[in-house]
Formats: C-alpha cells, sequence, structure tokens
C-alpha cells in the first residue's frame, strides 16, 4: 500500500497533456489555450472620448466655444478645431485630430450654437490611441485558462478560432449485478445507480462528455464494453479483493500495466490505476463517497493535467468547527466538509460521515479535510 503523495507523484508521471484543436470561440470556455496570442492592432485604434460630453484643444481655458460639428461613435471626422470652436462628441467618438480634451456635457451648458464651460476637471476623459495594446504586445498565453473575460479579450483580437487542448474522452463503467438505472424502481437485493450520475458532475468541466454503462459483474463483459477510442477508462466498484471485484484483473487482460491497487487513504483504499499506451484508467470503490473522495485526490490530477490545466492542490489552514466528528484512522482520511462564514471568518465544519455509502452526506460538500496522524487538520476547497 502506497501513501497518496506516492500515488500522486505516480498519476502525474504517466499523464501528459493532449494535442490542441481549434474551436470556434463560442465553445471555448474552461478550456485551455494552446498558443500565445499577441495585439493585431493598437487598441484603442484611436483617441476616444470616455464620455458623452464637448472636445476642445488642449490649450483652451475656460468660456464659450462655439460648436462646429457632432461626433457620433463610430464616425470619423476630417475637421479640425480652432481657437474657441468645440465639437459634441459621444461615448466611444473619435476625436479630431487637434482635440485635446472631453468635458463632460454635465459641466457644460449648452445655448443654441454655442456651450460655455465655467471650469475643466481635473480628467482629459481621453482613451488614447494603444494606451491598452500595441501591435505586437503580448496579451494571452499558452496555458491560459480561458473564461468568459478571456473570450471577450479573444473576440476583440479577432481570434475566432483559437487553438485550445482538447478534453479528454472518458468511458465510464459501473459494475455490478445489483444495480438498476435511477429512473427504475429497485427491488429487493438492487439499488439504484448514483455513481454514474456522480461522476457526470464531477467530469464535467474536464471532458465534452462521458459515455457510461452499467455492467454486470461479469469479465467478459466488462473488458468488452471497455474497449474503445477514449483517453480515459473509469470503472465504478470492482476495485476491492472479493469474489466479484473483476477491475483489475480484467485491465490485466486488456494489456494494462497496473502501477498501484492498494492506496493509504480513507475512504478509497482499493484505488486502482492503470495505462495502456497514452490510455489511463482508475478502478474506484464502489462506494460513493469513496468516488467523490478519489476523484478529488487522485482522477482529477490526471484530468486537469491531460487539459493541459494546472493541478489544483492548495490546502487551506481554517479554523475546524465541530472537530469532534474528525473520528481518527490509521489511514489518512480526508473527510467531506463545508467551508462556510462565521462571524466574517472561513471555517470548515466536518460532515456527519460515518459510512462511504451514505450519499446524503455529500449534500453541500464543498471542500475535504485532510486529516492525519501528523498534521493539524487542514481543508482543500474543492471549487477553485
Amino acid at each position: 500500500m502506497i501513501s497518496l503523495d506516492e500515488a500522486r507523484q505516480i498519476i502525474g508521471s504517466h499523464t501528459r497533456v493532449l494535442h490542441p484543436e481549434a474551436i470556434d470561440l463560442t465553445k471555448v470556455n474552461g478550456r485551455v489555450l494552446a498558443h500565445d496570442i499577441s495585439s493585431d492592432q493598437f487598441y484603442p485604434a484611436a483617441n476616444l472620448s470616455m464620455m458623452d460630453g464637448y472636445v476642445i484643444r488642449e490649450d483652451e481655458q475656460p468660456g464659450s466655444f462655439s460648436v462646429i460639428a457632432e461626433i457620433p461613435a463610430g464616425q470619423i471626422t476630417n475637421g479640425k478645431l480652432s481657437r474657441g470652436e468645440a465639437m459634441r462628441i459621444f461615448t466611444g467618438g473619435i476625436l479630431p485630430e487637434n482635440g485635446g480634451r472631453v468635458v463632460m456635457q454635465e459641466a457644460c451648458v449648452r445655448e443654441g450654437d454655442m456651450v460655455s464651460i465655467n471650469e475643466f476637471p481635473d480628467s482629459l476623459f481621453i482613451r488614447e490611441k494603444g494606451a491598452e495594446a500595441r501591435p505586437g504586445d503580448l496579451i494571452l498565453r499558452s496555458g491560459q485558462l480561458i473564461g468568459p473575460s478571456e473570450m471577450a479579450v479573444l473576440a476583440q483580437l479577432g481570434c475566432t478560432q483559437p487553438q485550445v487542448i482538447r478534453k479528454p474522452r472518458i468511458r465510464h463503467l459501473a459494475t455490478g449485478d445489483e444495480l438498476v438505472k435511477p429512473t427504475e424502481v429497485p427491488s429487493a437485493g438492487q439499488i439504484r445507480d448514483t455513481n454514474s450520475s456522480l461522476l457526470a458532475g464531477l467530469t464535467a468541466q474536464y471532458c465534452s462528455g462521458m459515455d457510461s454503462s452499467l455492467v454486470p459483474d461479469q469479465p467478459s463483459m466488462m473488458s468488452a464494453l471497455a474497449e474503445g477510442d477514449w483517453e480515459v477508462l473509469l470503472i465504478s466498484g470492482g476495485a476491492s479483493v472479493g469474489d466479484y471485484d473483476h477491475g483489475a484483473d480484467v485491465l490485466g487482460e486488456m494489456g494494462f500495466t497496473i502501477h498501484f491497487d492498494q492506496v493509504n487513504l480513507r475512504p478509497g483504499k482499493p484505488l486502482t490505476f492503470a495505462t495502456r499506451g497514452n490510455q489511463l484508467a482508475f478502478v474506484i470503490p464502489g462506494n460513493p463517497v469513496s468516488h467523490f473522495v478519489c476523484f478529488h485526490v487522485a482522477i482529477r490530477l490526471a484530468l486537469e493535467t491531460l487539459c493541459g490545466m494546472a493541478p489544483n492542490w492548495s490546502f487551506l489552514s481554517l479554523e475546524i468547527t465541530e472537530q469532534s466528528l474528525l473520528k481518527p484512522n490509521p489511514r489518512e482520511t480526508f473527510w467531506p466538509a463545508e467551508i462556510l462564514v462565521k462571524d466574517k471568518q472561513w471555517t470548515s465544519r466536518p460532515k456527519s460521515w460515518s459510512s462511504s455509502g451514505n450519499t446524503f452526506s455529500l449534500i453541500g460538500t464543498n471542500a475535504l479535510i485532510r486529516v492525519s496522524s501528523k498534521d493539524f487538520p487542514l481543508t482543500l476547497p474543492l471549487n477553485s
């Protein structure tokens, strides 16, 4: 049996970033950029007004000005300002060649073709050409996680088919003669499959979709359904040493190399990790809390790496309320917990958890408390 830190090192050493692909800008949210992107022009492309008002020369003094033109956003004026002249301008309007100051309309009094400006504010209210970026400036680096803000930047740069790291294809087998679909009413000895729904939610941001099947405890069916063009295979159940736990044996018969099959971990001790070429496989202990923990402490590392993300493994030292709920154990425990705000301070509260089969204990869980014999319990946030 190896430590969790050793298990994570093994997983990381056998996982490689997937190749990039060009996809439509509207679909890149949550993806990782695979190339540097530089500015294609000046941003702004010209001196622009920051608000509605009047543009005058910068060397003018307060007084009355003759309004000689109007500049809506998106229009260019070829005229110049002479002393004592002003142009009506709107937010985003392009300043005339010698326009040096915009006075907001609230500070102006308009009468016919004349505008009176009694004082100038400190700001010129101008977005200067190239103030945000110049041609060739590096804007987004390879490895950047793309969110809505980065999508807006890509749109501004005209990058409508960015190269991003491909998401892995995931095959999932929920094994067990006792399992039925959630739409069915279980008979005596049967239970509804919860792990497929749990893993679908946990893997959603890392794949375009998880192909999942219910499989009885028959090695031949497991191996037949496990074959395919995927990067990650997740087998729910079959990880222990019982007569009906066939996960590791099936992987061995399929030509996988088993790197470990036990981890000093609670819950999730019989977690198995195997590889075949560039394909990764995990056999996960069947109980849902074990699934939840194994995903966040091990499987998530592989998925983040495949997607080009920097694996997130940052713990917080938080006050732990109701610490008496944390029961000691020889194995390192990752206890389901909830991060809350108490008296303006972040706190971590353990869930009342006694069985790995208790799906209800996961309600509201957004963290795991790492409990080991050598450290004060640390909290791992799950939503970073």
